[in-house]
Parts: C-alpha cells; structure tokens; sequence
C-alpha cells in the first residue's frame, strides 16, 4: 500500500531517508519527495556538506532524466536551484557540466541555468560569459519549439541578470567586469532569435519572444552602437498587439525598454514616439483592469516624464475624434497622470484644462462619468487654475442639473435606459461636489465669487447642500483671515465675468430654501448657516439691520427640535 502524503511528510524528517528513497528507482513518490525538499531545503541556514553533494547529484539526475515525468523534473530543478544557497559552485559546476558546446542540452538544464541567474546574479555573473559563449554553439541546433521557447526564457533572464549588474555593479562583492563582452553575446542571440526564429514563430514561442524582447532591448540601449538596432526591433514588438491573450506582456516588455530609454537619456524618434502613443491608446480600451493599470503607469512613467508637451499635444489631437473609446481611454490616462502628480506634467495645466473642455459637449453618459472624475482628481490636485478653470467648475454643476433638461425631450425610444444613465451622470456630478475642497490652492480665485451663480437658478436645487457648504467654507476661511489681518480682506461681491445674482434675489432665494429645515433638510440649514454669516457679503450696510431682523425671521424655525438636529448635522458636515 502507497502511504498517504502525511505519512511521506513525517518520514521526511530525517534528511538521510529522504536521500535513501531518492536512491531507489521507484517514482511514484518523487515528487512529494521533491515538493517537500524544497520547502526543507529554502528554510534551512545549514546544511552538511555530504548531504549537499548528495542531493545535487540526485536533483541534476532526475532532472536530466527523460522518463521521468515533467512535474517531476521540474519539482528536481527546483531543489538544484535552492541548493545553490548553501553552496553555488558545486550546482553551477554542476549543471555547467552538462551544458556543453555544439551539444543540444537538456531542456531543464537551460532553465536551471536561467533561474540561477534570476536568483543568484552576484554569483551568476562571473559565469555568463561561458554561458553564453556556450549558448551561442546552440541556437542553430534548436528545432523543437519547446526547446527554442526554453532558449528564449533563458536570454530573458540573462538580460535581466546582466542589466542589473551594469546598473549596478558598484554592489558587487568582485572588481567590476567588461560588461560590454556579455552584452556583445547578448546582441548576437538576441538578432538570430529576431532573425531565425521571429518570422515564422507559432503564438507560444512569439509569447517566449515577447517576454524576452524588452529586458534585452533594454540591455542593449546602454551600448550606443547597439541603440539604433535595438530601437529598431521595437515596431516589431508594437506589432504583436492583437491578442488578448499575450498583450500585457507586450505592454510589459515596452515599459522595460521606455523605462530604460529614460534612465539612458535616450530619445526616441518622433515617428516610434508617435506609434507608441497610439498602440498604447488603442489598448487602454480594454476590459482587463491590470492592462490598463500598466499602460497608465507606463504612460507616466517614461512618457509624462521625458516629454509632457508632445504627450498633450497626441492626448489633444486625438480625443477632437468623435470615438468614444478613445475618449475615455485619453480621459482616463489623463486622471491618471494627474493623480501621479508629474512635477513635470503641471507645466501644462492649461493644456489639460483646454484638452478636457473639447469634449464637454459630447452627450454620451460614460464620457461625461469620465470628465466629471477627471475634474474631480483636477480639483483634488489643484489642476485647476483661475483663468481657464472656472468653465470646468460650472460643468460639473450643469450636470447635476442635466437630468430633467435631457429627459423632458427623450431622443431615445429606450426612455428609462437614458433615464438611468443620466441619473448617473447626475450622482457622479454631486458626488464631485460633495467631496470638492474650495481651499485647495488656487481653488478660491476659480469658485468665488461666480460659485453664487448656483444658488438662485431652480435647475441646481439638488446641488444646494454641497454648494452651500463650498461658500460657507469660503466665507469662514475668510473671515479667519479677516481677523488675522491688518486689513479686512473680505470676500466682495464683483460683476466679473459672469451675471451674479442680485442681492435681493440671493436673500429672496435663501429665505425660500430655509423654510424646509424645519422638516429635516440639510439644504434648508445649509441655507440659515448662510443667512447668519452672509449679510456682509451681499451688502455692508446689511449688517447692522441683520443683527436684529435675522433672529425674528429664524425665530418659528430654530424653536423646533428638528430644526435643532438638522443644523448639528449641518456643523458636523461642514467640519469634515
């Protein structure tokens, strides 16, 4: 009877059975052997010496062994690799043996070399260049897809090796090496591979190709002569973007090689530029949340970083189309930078500002979500500046305004469709308001004193309490100023720009609005709170009659005990 995993995972515990049932030809419980070796082997500060050689040898034999079955060898690659801690020579020496040149070599040899590699660069390094020597007899003699796919993996993760190393070699416990010799070995693989193999490569070896493409290209920018072809192989990497299946490793590869471009300070032709741009624009359409996450911070890393003003200038010609998709991919990049805060990019305020009032007219609700968030992040970030801001502030009132101008003439034969959009739209736009901070910096010049134009017109009703709390907010930062300074810098009511209302139809409107407070309506304490500190604001000479005639007309209301918990309400909203 074949015992159970428990019972394997006890017998474990002596390291010197383990290695008498590896000796034994018996497979059928290797890879719980295996499985368990590692986790021994990984948690373990010391090992004896005679233990280590023993397991190296068994680990290398079974995973060279063609009969054994591929979980299994696998499981023994592992535990080589691992072994490695305790004593990388004997495992490097190891495998190198079996590594040969003009010699077609295990498939698991090359990967336990590249995952030496990956896990041990320090040590790895001094050995590269016999590595790649020796790999370089080999490629030519590769014909099984599975073997050219394991080639591909092992240039992967030498290029990352070796790009950390030459970034980084003054960490390196040994005098520094001739970088320039191994990535002269990369270059050469690296152009038969993209010669070869490219061309005709089957879906899963162009995936092997793409995943090696960008920490190889990336190598290779830090070598001037090698810079120009290196550049050159990036349309074929552009040109892999047709399958979902593989297009996060493209858009990972291309970040690698843009992240590498400006850590290199090299300038990408205008043309390959352009190209990125809009490959990249055309999938950060797609549904997969970490797609988009990538192209965002690839967009900001590299792009908003070497050039904001070209980036503008493809984000503004670009959404004047009428596509919905690339739109909201645009707005939805832009929210990103913004919220990035790219030193770089505020340079270019205006040009977001301009950028977003071109499609403040498109009618479709998700584009609409998506420019009331991208005003949202705006104001949070003081995006917003005093002379091209204020038309952004006032659309994201009119949409909460938007509801019952679109539905009274439904151009839609599906009414309750366009209804539920537009109350989207219309909740999106109040949370906007809700969460807007009039104090951020610039934010007063672009809210006062055109915010008062809100208050009168019936259509804003529903947008009454936040704007309520924007002015009261304003005045009371106001009056603190006020206080502190030598001399009065109260807000004062100006024509501007813009019609604001009238005194009399101000205090008409907010004595309107604060009869319901009495019933449980935050606006209607929103608006006394106004009533009590606003005298000054409408008129000077307002303020002495005010101190007598306000507490008789707020007298009915503020006897009532709902009128007292409504406007504690009120002050705990207004503090936060």
């Amino acid at each position: 009877m074949t015992p159970s995993t428990e019972e394997f995972i006890e017998m474990f515990g002596d390291i010197n059975l383990t290695l008498g049932m590896l000796n034994k030809e018996d497979i059928v419980n290797k890879e719980d052997i295996y499985s368990h070796l590692t986790s021994v082997i990984q948690n373990t500060d010391i090992l004896d010496d005679a233990i280590v050689q023993q397991l190296i040898y068994y680990a290398s034999k079974d995973m060279r062994d063609n009969n054994m079955l591929r979980e299994i060898r696998m499981l023994a690659g592992e535990v080589l690799v691992s072994l490695a801690a305790h004593d990388f020579n004997s495992v490097m020496y190891e495998v190198q043996s079996n590594f040969k040149i003009l010699e077609l070599p295990n498939e698991f040899v090359v990967l336990a070399l590249a995952e030496l590699a990956a896990s041990y660069v320090s040590q790895s390094i001094p050995f590269m260049m016999m590595t790649l020597l020796t790999m370089q007899t080999m490629l030519r003699l590769a014909e099984d897809e599975r073997m050219k796919g394991t080639f591909c993996i092992a240039l992967e993760k030498f290029s990352k090796a070796i790009y950390k190393y030459v970034n980084h070699w003054r960490d390196f416990p040994y005098p520094r090496l001739d970088a320039n010799r191994l990535s002269d070995k990369i270059f050469m693989l690296f152009r038969y591979i993209m010669e070869k193999w490219a061309p005709s490569a089957s879906p899963m070896q162009t995936l092997s190709i793409i995943k090696a493409h960008g920490p190889t290209v990336s190598l290779l920018l830090h070598r001037e002569d090698f810079c120009g072809y290196a550049l050159g192989q990036v349309p074929w990497l552009l040109s892999q973007y047709k399958d979902k299946e593989i297009d996060f490793h493209v858009t990972q590869s291309l970040k690698q090689i843009l992240t590498a471009a400006v850590l290199y300070d090299i300038g990408l032709p205008r043309s390959l530029r352009r190209s990125i741009f809009i490959n990249l624009l055309q999938q950060v359409r797609r549904p997969c949340c970490q797609l988009r996450f990538l192209i965002s911070t690839l967009f900001l890393e590299p792009a908003a970083h070497s050039n904001p003003g070209e980036l503008m200038e493809f984000f503004d010609e670009q959404i004047r189309s009428n596509n919905e998709a690339i739109r909201m991919g645009i707005l939805t990049l832009l929210r990103s930078a913004v919220s990035a805060e790219e030193p770089r990019l505020r340079d270019h305020i205006i040009s977001i500002e301009r950028t977003v009032k071109i499609v403040m007219g498109d009618l479709n609700t998700k584009v609409r979500n998506s420019v009331l968030l991208l005003i949202q992040t705006m104001c949070e970030k003081s995006y917003i500046e005093a002379r091209e801001g204020w038309p952004l502030i006032d659309y994201v009132f009119s949409q909460s305004a938007t509801l019952n101008r679109n539905l009274e003439k439904p151009v839609k034969t599906n009414f309750h469709e366009n209804e539920k959009e537009e109350e989207s739209v219309r909740e999106t736009s109040l949370e906007v308001l809700k969460t807007l901070d009039p104090l951020v910096i610039g934010m007063p010049q672009v809210l006062w004193p055109r915010i008062l134009t809100f208050v009168v017109p019936a259509e804003y009703t529903e947008a009454l309490e936040p704007l309520f709390s924007i002015i009261r907010i304003l005045i009371m930062a106001e009056e603190k100023k006020k206080h502190s300074a030598k001399e009065s810098t109260a807000l004062v009511i100006s024509t501007g720009a813009v019609k604001l209302p009238s005194p009399q139809q101000l205090l008409a409107r907010l004595l309107v609005i604060s009869m319901p407070a009495s019933l449980g309506e935050l606006r209607g304490a929103g608006a006394i709170g106004l009533l009590k500190i606003l005298p000054e604001i409408i008129h000077p000479k307002l303020v002495d009659l005010w101190k007598i005639r306000l507490p008789e007309l707020l007298q009915p209301l503020e006897g009532t005990r709902e009128w007292g918990q409504v406007f504690t309400q009120q002050g705990r909203n207004i503090k936060k």
